[in-house]
């Protein structure tokens, strides 16, 4: 069975903290009222995109989405709450972002972390079954070295190729240690210098997420 993973995410422009806080609380709850799934409301921490508002959930295929759509297209509240929030976004361009889960083992999917680091990379012309193997390979040896489960998706809509590894932690500070241990550990620092050439295309990034709700 297919897991995949649902965002769509909106930058809100100069205004009111307070009152752009309190709306996306309330474009969630609203969500959430209708949706069929569990939605969440994030933010980047520390990462490019400042004031990038995220909402994402996890479904086990994509009729799912759309019957959730479908309820929302007809639902006044939701649509009294779309006009509200036009005062707040900036004129940055709303996005929908699709992702199948290619390896989860080791999440529990009733968890919610606390903050979520993220790595985007494009695999290389001729290297998809290659970018495939070594994402799970990364996503098992990250976990063997951090003890936090890493999750490995490939984008169903947006850039063709693009391949992302997520991971969730319970606080900045788990966040950090996570990181730390990677970063000192010479075998997987290794691996990566000596298998990614050529697989995956130069310009990878990395962000932080903060859940807000």
């Amino acid at each position: 069975m297919s897991v995949y993973m649902f965002a769509r995410s909106a930058r809100l422009g100069p205004g009111s903290a307070h009152e752009e806080q309190a709306w996306a609380f309330a474009m969630t709850e609203k969500v959430n009222q209708i949706s069929e799934t569990k939605v969440n409301l994030w933010t980047t921490f520390a990462s490019p995109g400042v004031s990038t508002l995220f909402w994402t959930t996890m479904v086990e295929d994509l009729a799912t989405i759309e019957a959730t759509n479908d309820k929302l297209l007809t639902d006044s509240g939701y649509h009294m709450l779309l006009e509200q929030g036009a005062r707040y976004a900036s004129t940055d361009a709303i996005n929908d972002a699709l992702m199948q889960v290619l390896h989860a083992d080791g999440i529990d999917p009733a968890s919610e972390a606390a903050y979520v680091g993220e790595v985007r990379a494009v695999v290389a012309p001729g290297s998809g079954a290659k970018g495939i193997e070594l994402g799970v390979e990364i996503c098992k040896r990250a976990t063997k070295i951090t003890g936090v489960a890493t999750m490995f998706s490939i984008a169903a809509t947006g850039a063709y190729g693009e391949v992302l590894w997520h991971t969730g932690y319970d606080s900045i500070t788990e966040l950090q240690r996570g990181q730390n241990a990677l970063l000192m550990d010479p075998t997987f620092m290794q691996f990566l210098d000596s298998s990614i050439a050529g697989v995956y295309q130069p310009g990878a990034t990395q962000s932080i997420y903060r859940r807000l709700m």
